[in-house]
């Protein structure tokens, strides 16, 4: 069954399109009655125009004038198309026109002559007759004191015509349904043109964008309005944010101070020759403690320069497929360590416009996570190809894998899997990595099944190739 779009676009077309081919099937249709209604009037009135005339001769002239005149009128007619019959008042033919190609004529003569009744008044009636494409209009009326005038003319050009009519409207409804798409499709576009843009600058802020905003153009009320509201929600979700980042990187800055002074008096307390052993521990743990949160800190204040594109100008080329080999020749003393199986393809010449040490943590961060989660006789795997416009980096582990609803949030600030925080970490790895691949006009995808493993896949766009 084809299934059809369920865009607003395609509604609307499809409703004007059947409301422009409805109305014009019925003005068609009523065009079509009318003129049918007119044709059929119009011989109806000329044929008791005829009985009229030969009334009138009847009463001048007698029959012999009756039938000089149908004789002449019959010379200049087509005697398939016109017949004419005087009878007397018992129905018996008195003078006849060549009716051989009216087979079954006394029967249907009959039918508006019954019991010898002669009408005073014409009597019309359509009839067919055997071997005779088109219907014929008969009318039968009292001429004189003894004699009845039937008269009977074919259909056939009236029938002709409302042949072709209907071949006109046929053809006017064929063109008109490519017409009306067109024209619907048209209006169509114009009318959610609005609400697309709409959705484009939604997206755009999705991805990161929160300086988007609505064009607004002159147009219908129900859009602009939207668009206005639109423009003024995505202006506080700015704010919001800013002042949201302003107070994370506040309270980032104001942290480094102290944390640094108390790591500074740790290294001291550890140098003094004087302290206990159990000082000297106190005072390694508090360092490894201070370096975590400084690694946090920085990780922060980075994120939220990547995030704010503060340092767009540092951009350059970057072999890509150069920085993940000098990766994969440091990891793979890692995996040879802990006994992973690490498995490398890297496609030569992938150029990335961007900056080369955000893309250095971004890979080493997701290389670390499979590392880090993949048990001993494991496999981690990293393949990068370059198609015509992209560079696709696929990270592939057989670790313990994550579970189906921790899957929207890994890529959020601070969270962490039930399984990951027996390990060290702050829960930005994967964030910052995200945030890095969107800053280079990609994004990060995650498929993973529990205790299967994990593959992490990036698109990135190239940069100008350097051959």
């Amino acid at each position: 069954m084809i299934k059809l779009p369920n865009t607003l676009s395609f509604r609307l077309t499809f409703w004007y399109a059947s409301t422009f081919l409805i109305c014009l099937l019925v003005a068609m249709l009523g065009l079509y009655i009318y003129l049918d209604t007119v044709f059929n009037h119009r011989m109806d009135e000329d044929l008791k125009e005829d009985i009229a005339e030969f009334r009138e001769l009847m009463d001048e002239g007698g029959l012999e004038k009756v039938t000089a005149e149908i004789i002449r009128e019959i010379n200049s007619s087509d005697e398939t198309e016109v017949f004419l019959r005087v009878l007397d008042l018992k129905g018996k033919v008195v003078f006849s026109t060549d009716v051989s190609e009216w087979e079954d004529l006394d029967a249907k003569t009959a039918l508006i002559f019954p019991n010898d009744m002669a009408p005073t008044t014409p009597v019309l009636k359509t009839v067919e007759f055997p071997h005779h494409d088109y219907p014929v209009r008969m009318v039968l009326s009292q001429i004189g004191q003894d004699k009845v005038l039937l008269i009977g003319e074919t259909l056939e050009k009236k029938e002709e015509i409302m042949e072709l009519l209907f071949k006109v409207f046929a053809g006017m409804i064929f063109l008109g349904i490519p017409l009306a798409c067109g024209v619907g499709w048209v209006i169509a576009r114009k009318a959610v043109s609005g609400i697309e843009e709409v959705s484009r600058a939604a997206k755009d802020i999705e991805r990161g964008n929160l300086d988007r905003q609505v064009t607004v153009k002159a147009g219908e009320e129900e859009i602009q309005t939207l668009m206005d509201t639109f423009n003024a929600m995505a202006a506080r979700i700015r704010g919001l944010i800013r002042e949201m980042r302003e107070m994370t990187d506040n309270i980032a800055h104001d942290l480094r101070s102290p944390l640094a002074r108390i790591r500074a008096m740790s290294e001291g307390a550890l140098a003094e020759t004087n302290s206990t052993s159990n000082n000297k521990i106190l005072a390694t743990e508090t360092m490894r403690e201070c370096d975590r949160l400084m690694h946090l800190i920085n990780t922060t204040l980075d994120m939220a320069e990547v995030d704010a594109g503060v340092i767009n100008g540092s951009k350059g080329l970057v072999d890509l497929s150069q920085l993940l080999t000098d990766l994969c020749e440091l990891f793979e003393a890692v995996a040879e360590e802990n006994h992973i199986t690490f498995k490398v393809s890297i496609e030569p010449n992938c150029h990335i416009y961007g900056i080369k040490h955000h893309l250095q943590r971004m890979v080493a961060n997701l290389l670390d996570n499979a590392m880090k989660y993949t048990q001993s006789g494991g496999q981690v795997s990293i393949e990068l190809i370059r198609s015509p416009h992209h560079c696709r980096l696929t990270i592939t582990d057989t670790g313990v894998g994550i579970p189906p609803s921790d899957q929207p949030r890994i890529f959020d600030r601070f969270f962490r899997c039930e399984h990951s925080r027996s390990q060290e970490g702050c829960g930005l790895g994967l964030s910052f990595a995200r945030s890095v691949a969107r800053a280079h006009g990609g994004d990060i995808t995650v498929t993973s099944e529990s205790s299967h493993g994990s593959s992490f896949t990036s698109v990135l766009s190239i940069g100008p190739s350097t051959d």
